[in-house]
């Protein structure tokens, strides 16, 4: 009976010695940690690969200029948030007029879309029409974006996205230039406001004021301001209702 438990316990170690040779390498691989240490390689391979950094959103420009007109010249320059500023000349004087604009978000992210519409940046496109219409000036259209930076120059195009940018642009040098001078007559001609105002109505129905809710803010100031005279309140609460009716329409077209 002894010699019997012998047999099978010595045939059972047999099987386990067996087993454990046939195990031995990957127990010892096992040991080393494959897993681990492969999931340890690919965390130092991306800690090594830089994190792309954030598209640099572009920033715009724009100038018109006729020396025969009695507003010569107009620039904009504008960054990324659509912050920036607007120069003017007037008449024969060289002094240059300089107003801080900030557009709205809407404008921007319209003035963004046409660009990106026409490639503007990667194209090297001539937007010059056929036609010539220098008489009536020139208008330049530029955008800078990570190191990259274009401008093109024409007086007249035939192209949809470049010519809505170009008059999406003159109807903000517009509602500026008239902000500008109605401000300016509040505090130094007051005679004056309600014609000034009368202007910038006309330009708002002749579809020259990219921004008209824009106009809501100075204008609701001169409804409630008792020092102005009162025919020009009237014409700044009459503009005011139009503007919160809709009733006026913009160069841009996505809000028509």
């Amino acid at each position: 009976m002894a010699k019997k438990e012998y047999r099978e316990s010595f045939r059972a170690f047999s099987v386990s010695l067996a087993l454990l040779i046939q195990l031995s390498p990957i127990l010892a691989r096992e040991q080393q940690h494959p897993r681990k240490f492969r999931l340890l390689k690919l965390s130092e391979q991306s800690a090594k690969e830089p994190t792309p950094a954030p598209r640099e959103a572009p920033g715009y420009s724009f100038k018109f200029e006729n020396p025969r007109f009695y507003i010569p010249l107009i620039t904009i320059d504008l960054d990324s948030y659509g912050a920036g500023e607007l120069k003017f000349r007037r008449g024969e004087s060289d002094d240059v007029i300089a107003v801080a604009v900030k557009l709205q978000a809407s404008t921007l992210a319209r003035i963004g879309w046409l660009m990106d519409n026409v490639k503007f940046l990667e194209s090297d496109a001539e937007y010059q029409g056929k036609k010539d219409f220098s008489h009536l000036g020139w208008i330049s259209i530029g955008a800078r974006q990570g190191g990259r930076e274009r401008t093109v120059r024409f007086n007249w195009t035939t192209n949809p996205a470049i010519y809505e940018l170009s008059e999406v642009f003159r109807g903000i040098s517009t509602q500026e230039i008239d902000l500008f001078d109605i401000e300016l007559a509040r505090q130094h001609q007051p005679l004056d406001l309600p014609q000034r105002l009368e202007i910038l109505e006309n330009d708002l129905k002749l579809e020259r004021v990219t921004e008209p809710s824009r106009l809501l803010t100075p204008l609701g100031e001169i409804v409630n301001d008792d020092t102005v005279p009162l025919i020009a309140r009237n014409v700044a609460r009459r503009i005011t209702k139009n503007i919160e009716k809709g009733q006026y329409k913009t160069p841009i077209k996505a809000a028509r």
